[in-house]
């Protein structure tokens, strides 16, 4: 008896050795990549595979099923040739055959808006929607997913599906933008007024620039300029719609109104004006858009400009 239980031991003993040897030896060498089983190229770029071999170091070969589709160099780099699928096939000797499926899509070129880029709302509440579409559009694109954001969100919000909803009165431009998936990242403004409640100049500052902008229905703006030694000058605009074309077409010297002149360097880019205190020599660079009735300092102003709204 006693015999039988040490043979069964002994035999015990010796499949706990071997099993974990088998097992090891079972295990088999693989290709693994970045990317997994799938993969997405656009057209006229390239996607690195950074295909290895685990288990064994072997060199591996690559191939694509359609050249016209997209095609793979030596290093495992894809290049996207035309809208299309294609199956890329990685060996090495003694390892297993790994195949990807590769989606050649073509990027975002641009948004296509089916109404004008201005919203006007009379009244606050009402609201408007923004119908964009990614081009170029259809099963090409990876991607025809837009975002919208508010550049103002106490005068209009937007959701996620282009609603715009007016809050206050005031200025607000929705940026349209395709994402990252698309392949690139392409933007559209859409304008938006709100009149009721309109009753100041709205402003939004980035960096050292300031933008204000005009309601087109008030009957004059008058922009006061503080000087260094605290005495303050004024330009009249009289007519907002007119003033704002003229403004916006200045060649040389304008016009002077009160110690202010006006004035476009000619070998500035349109739409620059410059606002001069004669008696001080300080001046500001301006862009004027007679579009959006709006004008944007290109410089810090630390309080030195402000307005006079006549309705």
């Amino acid at each position: 008896m006693k015999k039988k239980i040490m043979t069964m031991l002994m035999l015990l003993a010796v499949s706990c050795m071997i099993m974990p040897t088998n097992a090891k030896a079972a295990k088999k060498a693989y290709i693994k990549t970045a990317t997994g089983s799938k993969a997405t190229v656009f057209v006229g770029k390239t996607l690195k595979l950074n295909a290895k071999t685990v288990g064994k170091k072997k060199k591996i070969t690559y191939k694509t099923s359609k050249k016209s589709v997209a095609t793979v160099n030596k290093k495992g780099v894809i290049k996207g040739k035309k809208y299309g699928t294609a199956k890329i096939t990685m060996k090495a000797s003694g390892v297993k055959t790994k195949k990807i499926t590769v989606y050649v899509r073509k990027a975002a070129t641009g948004i296509k808006l089916a109404s004008a880029q201005t919203i006007n709302f009379y009244k606050t509440g009402n609201t408007a929607q923004i119908k964009a579409t990614a081009l170029p559009g259809g099963k090409q694109m990876a991607s025809k997913t837009l975002t919208y954001k508010s550049s103002n969100p106490q005068v209009a919000v937007v959701n996620s599906t282009g609603k715009v909803t007016a809050k206050n009165g005031g200025y607000s431009r929705i940026q349209i933008s395709t994402t990252a998936r698309s392949g690139k990242i392409c933007t559209k403004d859409v304008d938006v007024f709100v009149y009721d409640g309109f009753d100041d100049v709205c402003s939004e500052t980035s960096g050292s620039k300031t933008t204000f902008t005009f309601n087109p229905n008030w009957k004059s703006v008058t922009i006061y300029f503080t000087s260094q030694t605290g005495k303050q000058y004024s330009y009249k605009v009289d007519s907002i719609k007119t003033e704002f074309n003229m403004l916006e077409n200045v060649k040389g010297f304008a016009d002077e109104r009160n110690g202010v002149a006006v004035s476009k360097d000619s070998a500035r880019k349109a739409n620059i004006i410059n606002f001069k205190i004669i008696e001080t020599g300080e001046d500001y660079d301006v862009l004027a858009d007679a579009q959006r009735y709006q004008l944007t300092f290109y410089k810090a102003l630390n309080n030195k400009v402000t307005f006079n709204v006549e309705k």
